[in-house]
Parts: structure tokens; C-alpha cells; sequence
């Protein structure tokens, strides 16, 4: 309705840039203006500390996408990143996953890995460490994440009917040639507010340590997603990475789900978008519109989301 419209609308000139940037080519075109000789140098240098496990023992630049199961992170990882992560209803992340996004003029490599947590036998570490799958497309992608859950034990995965809801381990995806960026991004397991028969109390607690480890690196970028449809004040994220990023120089909120807003709380969200609510933010937020169920199902692609996204920001809701 008009009332919805009005509150969630954006300017007609960052719509417009947005349009243009969408039709040039999405996401290329948005990032092209970031490169630099220095620049690149220095993120070879790190994905290459990253990728010896150097960041087991010194802190390295990244973008660690944090939020509540079911928030839609890793909706906002794919549009960040390009690649197809699988998103499902009731299917939340399972282990932390690494992004290197390593930019080139050759031919797209696109290689899978698993790092052992530190925590594991000698001989499952090595059991992990030998898996190593290089994918021909990104298409392969959910196909390897099922494969390290199976490797990694985890309940749900294959036919194990028993075993951790999570581990510790991390899945490592490491993307060289025409990506456009030089980026590590790292996705985590979703806060879970309440144990329940499918993730008991020791999962809750490991979920809290392996996203503290990951925020409170001084080096990590922390996009805070956060839905639309649930009151920030039920949801940890903001919380969490404010005991870490006392200044506000290292947090961004995402909003996602604008979509499932009930009606009369349109305002409500309105304020928190534009950093006018009582949850302010030193970076502000973003708000996002996650592809459906449908588009997903459809095979939607990175510039059409963008287009659905800029056409649904300009009509009513």
C-alpha cells in the first residue's frame, strides 16, 4: 500500500544509479572502481598467509557475514559474492565456510579444501586435510559443502543418523580468475536463541565460541544481518558484535526479509534503515531483498536479482 511504499522507499537517484550499475553488468561494474596495483599486491600476500593457515595463529582481514538461523546470511554472502550457496527452509549452515576470492585474467579455477579444527585426532586431521575436490563450475558447489559435511561427521549429512549438529572445522572455497575482487568472506552457523530436540544445549554454546572467534579478530568486517520481520531486540547479532567493535568502526546491519514485515510495523523498520530507531549503528544499515522461493527455485541470476530487487524497492509492498 502507499502507507508501505512511502516508509521503505529510496531516493529516485540512488535508484537510478543502482539501475544503471545493474544493467553495466551487477556487481563488476559496482566493484571495478577498487583496484589497485598496491591494493591487489597486498590481498595476494594475505589469501596466500590464509590459504597456510596462518590465520590460526595472526590475524587477517575479512568479512565475517553474522546473523540469527534463518536470517537470510547466506542470501547476503551469494549477493556479495556470486556463488550459489544452497538455501533452504529449515537448512541452516553447519560449519564455517571461507571465501578467497582472488581476482585474474585467466580462466575461472574454483577449488574446494578442509581445515581441520585444531580440536580433532591426528588421524582426522589428516583424513580432512586430504580432501581437496577442484570443481568445473560453481554449480558443483552444493555438491562439495554436502561432501565436507559427510567428511566432517555431522548429523544429517548422507546417512549419518547420528553425531554433531556443527563442527568446528572450515570449509574453504577458494575462486581465482575473472571474479572481479580480491576478498576473503567468511559465512558462520546462525545464533540459535533457543536449544531445542535437533540442536541441544552444547550446540548452542559451540555456535557463540566459533562466531566470537570470528568477530572478535580486529581485522574483521562484521555485515550484522538482522530480519525484518523479527524485533532487533530479539536478535543477538547487534549485541554480539558491539561487545567486540566498541568504536562502531567494523559493523554494518544488514536488514533482510522486508517482505515478510507485518502490517503497521513498516515505520518501525523505515527508522532502523535509515539509523533513526533506538539501535544505532556508526555505519548504518542496508536493507536487502532476498530472492524467493520461487526465484530460487527458478534459477534466478545475480543481475536479475538485482533487478527484482530495484523494481520491488519501487512499488508498493
Amino acid at each position: 500500500d502507499e502507507k508501505t511504499s512511502s516508509a521503505l522507499s529510496v531516493p529516485s537517484n540512488l535508484l537510478q544509479k543502482a539501475r544503471d550499475q545493474s544493467e553495466r553488468g551487477g556487481m563488476d561494474a559496482v566493484l571495478s572502481g577498487l583496484h589497485s596495483a598496491k591494493s591487489t599486491i597486498r590481498l595476494e600476500q594475505i589469501a596466500a598467509l590464509r590459504a597456510g593457515g596462518i590465520g590460526h595463529h595472526v590475524n587477517l582481514p575479512q568479512l565475517v557475514v553474522c546473523g540469527d538461523q534463518s536470517a537470510g546470511k547466506s542470501s547476503v554472502l551469494e549477493g556479495l559474492t556470486g556463488l550459489p550457496f544452497p538455501r533452504q527452509d529449515g537448512v541452516c549452515t553447519k560449519f564455517a565456510t571461507e571465501i578467497i576470492l582472488q581476482h585474474s585474467d585467466g580462466e575461472q579455477y574454483v577449488a574446494a579444501t578442509v581445515l581441520p579444527a585444531p580440536s580433532r585426532s591426528d588421524s582426522s586431521k589428516a583424513s580432512l586435510r586430504a580432501y581437496m575436490r577442484q570443481l568445473a563450475g560453481l554449480e558443483e558447489l552444493p555438491t562439495a559443502i554436502a561432501e565436507a559435511g559427510l567428511l566432517m561427521g555431522i548429523r544429517g549429512f548422507g546417512d549419518i543418523p547420528k553425531g554433531p549438529a556443527f563442527a568446528e572445522d572450515v570449509f574453504r572455497i577458494e575462486v581465482s580468475g575473472p571474479t572481479g575482487l580480491h576478498l576473503t568472506v567468511v559465512d558462520l552457523p546462525g545464533l540459535i536463541s533457543v536449544a531445542n530436540e535437533e540442536q541441544i544445549e552444547d550446540d548452542v554454546g559451540m555456535v557463540q565460541k566459533l562466531v566470537d572467534t570470528y568477530i572478535t579478530n580486529p581485522r574483521t568486517i562484521i555485515p550484522a544481518v538482522v530480519q525484518a520481520n523479527n524485533d532487533i531486540a530479539n536478535q543477538g547479532t547487534i549485541q554480539k558484535s558491539r561487545r567486540v567493535d566498541k568504536a562502531g568502526q567494523l559493523t554494518v546491519g544488514i536488514i533482510t526479509k522486508p517482505g515478510l514485515i507485518n502490517a503497521g510495523t513498516e515505520k518501525r523498520i523505515a527508522l532502523l534503515a535509515k539509523n533513526q530507531d533506538t539501535t544505532k549503528l556508526k555505519l548504518g544499515y542496508f536493507l536487502v531483498k532476498n530472492p524467493t522461493p520461487t526465484e530460487i527455485a527458478a534459477g534466478v541470476t545475480e543481475v536479475q536479482r538485482q533487478k527484482n530487487e530495484m523494481r520491488y524497492f519501487e512499488s508498493s509492498l
